[in-house]
């Protein structure tokens, strides 16, 4: 029995050593953890900003190709009935060049449709971008999670006012379902004497 006491009280010494350098090793990351912190809204914001201006150029290349591809339609119907007037009228050398630039004008419309197909890419481009978004959102709150629950029990104040972390923490989980915005990180962070 004497033994068996002798070996919980070594892990219990254990666990606390433990417990006591990973509060000190989260204390230690703390200004770092901030620093990333307080940068993740900027990130998330140039992410969508990105995803924005792909979709835009994405959108005004498509619109642009659409207008060449309908331009293209209309001079192949246009070369089309003068090379059946030249035809008409015996002129078979006009009307094989006028083939030539017809065959021409065939191909340059299977490229702007290869153009447009390409350009599915940003749809691919604007999914990643949001689930990246997503992510940053995530670890933003997780980190704030931290900040309070460690800021908590650093803090003598906030210790006793449950009301205070409660309120925080409420704040946190309603984050999670509509993407933390930076004045909620902010609020938070003042209230424990972060800038």
């Amino acid at each position: 029995m004497h033994n068996q006491e002798h070996k919980l009280y070594e892990e219990l010494g254990a666990l606390a050593r433990f417990v006591d350098s990973a509060m000190k090793a989260i204390s230690a990351a703390s200004p770092q953890i901030m620093s990333s912190s307080s940068q993740l809204p900027a990130a998330a914001s140039h992410l969508s900003d990105l995803s924005k201006m792909t979709e835009d150029g994405t959108l005004e290349v498509m619109r642009l190709t659409e207008m060449i591809q309908d331009h293209h339609g209309q001079i192949a119907k246009d070369l089309s009935a003068v090379g059946e007037i030249l035809r008409a009228m015996d002129c078979a050398t006009l009307a094989g060049r006028l083939g030539n630039v017809t065959s021409v004008l065939a191909q340059n419309g299977k490229c702007l449709t290869e153009i447009m197909t390409a350009l599915s890419f940003q749809d691919l481009v604007a999914q990643r971008v949001k689930k990246l978004v997503a992510i940053l959102d995530d670890v933003q709150g997780k980190l704030m999670e931290l900040v309070v629950v460690f800021g908590l029990q650093e803090s003598s104040e906030a210790t006793h006012d449950t009301g205070t972390a409660g309120y925080i923490l409420k704040q946190l989980e309603e984050s999670k379902t509509t993407a933390m915005k930076q004045k909620v990180a902010d609020d938070i962070l003042a209230q424990f004497g972060f800038k």
